[in-house]
C-alpha cells in the first residue's frame, strides 16, 4: 500500500486572518498606551505644582530670608511655576526665584488664582482651589489650599 504524504504548512487564508488579528491588537494597544502616557504626564504635572506649593509653604514656615514665599502659576512669558520670595510675584527679588517648567500642557480654570502667597512663620494663605484641566483627555484635578495653608490634591 502506498502512503500519501500531506504537505505541512498554513494556507494563505489562515495567514491573513492571523496577520489581521495581530494588526487589530497592536492598534488597540497603541491607543491604550498613548492614553496611559497622557494620564501619567497629567498626574505628574499636578504633582509638580503641588510640590512647588509645599516648598513655598515650608520656606515661609521656616522664615527663610524673613520673607513671605509664594508660587506664581504661568507668569507672563513663562510656562510653568515660579517659587518666589516676597509679598507678591511683582515685588519679588527675581534672583531668588526657583523655576519649574511645565512638562505637559495643562490649562487652568478661570477661577484659579495665578499666584499663591504663604505668610512667614505661620504658612497661612487664602482659601482657594486651583483647578487644572487636561485638554487632551478633558479631565480635571483640583489642588485645595485652606486658610491655614494646608495643601491637598
Amino acid at each position: 500500500m502506498k502512503k500519501v504524504e500531506l504537505e505541512k504548512g498554513f494556507t494563505l487564508m489562515e495567514m491573513l486572518v492571523v496577520i489581521g488579528l495581530v494588526g487589530v491588537i497592536a492598534t488597540m494597544s497603541l491607543f491604550i498606551d498613548i492614553n496611559s502616557f497622557r494620564g501619567d504626564a497629567f498626574r505628574s504635572e499636578v504633582n509638580n505644582l503641588g510640590l512647588a506649593l509645599q516648598t513655598a509653604r515650608a520656606d515661609a514656615l521656616n522664615n527663610i530670608d524673613q520673607e513671605q514665599h509664594g508660587v506664581a502659576i504661568n507668569p507672563a512669558g513663562y510656562e510653568g511655576y515660579v517659587i518666589f520670595e516676597g509679598n507678591s510675584y511683582d515685588e519679588r527679588d527675581s534672583s531668588k526665584d526657583e523655576d519649574t517648567k511645565s512638562s505637559y500642557e495643562v490649562t487652568f480654570s478661570p477661577t484659579s488664582p495665578t499666584e499663591i502667597t504663604f505668610e512667614q512663620l505661620s504658612g497661612d494663605a487664602e482659601d482657594t482651589d486651583i483647578t487644572m484641566i487636561d485638554p487632551n483627555r478633558n479631565i480635571t484635578a483640583v489642588i485645595s489650599i485652606n486658610h491655614e495653608g494646608k495643601i491637598s490634591w
